[in-house]
């Protein structure tokens, strides 16, 4: 626990004119009779964490809050205005989710959204699950999982680099060792005939011609290394074909527009259902208080003649008990029919959104597709035009190489064998040596090129490799958020039933559709209670316990140091030391109001508010 303090001035919050509190670190009761603005207190301190509401004292245009943790100090001040409240300057927390979860799961006021939920038996799975955020989280793997496939294609489409470079400097090497051998063979070559005298003109032709059969070479190497491209990009063609035809079916097939507008129409349905159940709770909220009212008379119950009758506090009609027990028993089978509408129709929106977002991907691959079958098609025609130029290029040499040998033939009639054979050696020698230098270079720069290769490679495999694991943590996060919350609620709420000792209630849990399951003594036998059956103290323990399952969860205790609790009057003295001893362990600073009557402060420290002077 931490040993720091928590100082807090506030002007103009609530009732509270002036007031400056010091809290130590770990649980704090603040003490005081009704109306010693207690609650104003918790709410100036929520306020100054983050919190977006602030009541401003009456008669005054503004309220200010100073809060210091430690070495940590913040000011926040709310105006009023034409417009409405304005706030500025620095809060505790300033990210709004945080900000949802600091109002949601820390500032347990009575006010505070879960405890309401329950004591009213509305729904709890949103309150509870709207932090997780799980449509975020699905579109970053989605995100990330498209990443990985290009990666991976790119990968694939790669092929062994290793086995390539290795390959090609292999044969870099034996060529420079050949070239080494060629060039002292030549240089031997012409020692040799600088003794013997030869045909200037002969030798010109000659060297003409060991220029051509080297461009012939070369031209050759270009041409097949053009063949091979292009049959290369046709085949990636046909691929591209194949995997652009599937994509246009799976993008055809389906009416995006059809998809929104039943989605649209499940969502206007979902809230149609959810106005008339907010209707119909009232109704029936409305009608059990007239059932329960223990009020007689002209707004209560009358006996008579025919039996008890109640009289309704809107219309002033009297009715029997029965008819009213009869409209409780058709509201509250209306309620549950539409709770189970909602629950029905929520699936199915998810269910449509999914097929959207498939339909997407696929218009998605489609456009991708027929981008790079652009580019493939003007890459093919680039190579066609590249390899039609070189096969003039080498008709063009050997017409001329036929000329040359027709030349060199006539002049070389006349040379000594031994002057020709020397010569001829010569010219050859000097053609593969030419022919040598430019796969020589040829092959460096192939090299050069897949050590780049290489390394972007792994550089990909690196990123798949953090993908994976990304993805992963997304899925399991994903499917164990939910078990978690689950998890953390009914592992505290089965150690808050032992420890606050609520002998008719045997246990409560979430089950997996988030439906808080009550069981409990009656009749000395264990049985599936519903919660507006329980008392006021066990709803508030249940509200409670939601809170603090996601302040642990979410670790709310990361965002803000604080738990805020007020409005504990439901529980006995001794209950409420439990729950507050219970609670204390979660965050650096629990602050709890208590009256002054209170025995609860006996092991914590208490801040003892006086009732504010009357004019």
């Amino acid at each position: 626990m931490s040993d720091r303090t928590l100082h807090i001035e506030l002007e103009n919050i609530g009732g509270i004119e002036r007031k400056e509190v010091s809290i130590s670190a770990g649980a704090t009761f603040i003490q005081g009779p009704n109306a010693a603005n207690k609650s104003s207190l918790l709410k100036g301190l929520l306020f100054a964490l983050g919190s977006r509401d602030v009541p401003i004292r009456s008669g005054a245009d503004e309220a200010r809050v100073r809060l210091s943790v430690g070495d940590e100090s913040i000011e926040r001040v709310a105006r009023r205005t034409d417009a409405g409240v304005k706030t500025n300057g620095d809060a505790w927390v300033t990210e709004t989710d945080d900000v949802t979860l600091l109002e949601r799961f820390a500032g347990l006021l009575e006010t505070n959204s879960l405890r309401s939920a329950v004591a009213r038996n509305d729904d709890v799975e949103s309150l509870l699950k709207e932090p997780m955020n799980i449509e975020a989280l699905e579109a970053q793997r989605s995100a990330k999982m498209n990443r990985k496939r290009e990666l991976t294609a790119d990968i694939e489409s790669a092929g062994d680099v290793e086995d390539r470079l290795e390959n090609t400097e292999r044969e870099l090497g034996e060529k420079r060792d050949r070239l080494d051998d060629l060039e002292s063979t030549l240089e031997a070559l012409y020692d040799e005939q600088e003794t013997t005298e030869t045909d200037d003109a002969l030798q010109e032709l000659r060297e003409e011609r060991a220029d051509l059969r080297s461009d012939e070479a070369d031209c050759e190497t270009q041409i097949d290394q053009l063949e091979s491209a292009i049959d290369r990009l046709k085949q990636r063609r046909t691929e591209i074909e194949d995997e652009l035809e599937a994509a246009r079916d799976a993008a055809e097939g389906t009416d995006v527009e059809t998809l929104k507008n039943r989605r649209e129409s499940a969502r206007s349905e979902l809230d149609e259902i959810q106005e008339r159940l907010e209707v119909l709770q009232s109704a029936l909220t409305a009608n059990r208080e007239m059932l329960d009212s223990e009020f007689t008379g002209v707004l209560g119950r009358d006996s008579g003649l025919m039996g008890d009758e109640v009289t309704c506090w809107t219309c002033g009609r009297s009715a029997p008990v029965d008819e009213l027990e009869e409209t409780v028993a058709e509201l509250n089978e209306l309620v549950e029919a539409d709770k189970r509408r909602k629950r029905e129709r929520e699936p199915e929106i998810d269910d449509l959104t999914e097929q959207i977002e498939d339909v997407r991907q696929s218009e998605s691959e489609v456009k991708r597709l027929e981008t790079e079958k652009r580019d493939l098609e003007q890459k093919l025609e680039s190579r066609r035009d590249s390899l039609k130029e070189q096969r003039e290029r080498r008709r063009s040499i050997r017409d001329r190489l036929d000329e040359l040998d027709d030349d060199i033939a006539d002049r070389a009639a006349d040379q000594r064998s031994e002057q020709s054979e020397l010569t001829g050696e010569i010219e050859e020698t000097r053609v593969e040596i030419q022919t040598l230098r430019r796969e020589i270079e040829r092959l460096e720069d192939t090299c050069e090129s897949l050590r780049e290769t290489r390394v972007e490679l792994e550089q990909k495999r690196e990123d798949v490799e953090r993908l994976s694991e990304e993805i992963t943590a997304l899925t399991d996060r994903i499917e164990n958020l939910e078990t978690e919350l689950r998890t953390v609620f009914n592992e505290t709420m089965d150690d808050l039933l032992d420890v606050l000792e609520f002998d008719r209630i045997e246990r409560v849990w979430l089950d997996g559709e988030f439906e808080l399951v009550i069981a409990r003594e009656i009749d000395g036998r264990t049985q599936s209670d519903s919660i507006e059956h329980l008392a006021e103290s066990e709803r508030e323990m249940i509200g409670l316990v939601l809170a603090l399952a996601g302040f642990v969860t979410f670790d709310v205790t990361d965002v803000a140091p604080v738990l805020a609790l007020d409005s504990l009057g439901a529980f006995d003295d001794e209950r409420t030391r439990r729950l507050v001893e219970y609670f204390a362990d979660e965050s650096d600073f629990l602050v709890a109001t208590a009256h002054p009557e209170s025995t609860v402060d006996a092991d914590f420290e208490t801040v003892i508010f006086e009732s504010p002077v009357q004019n």
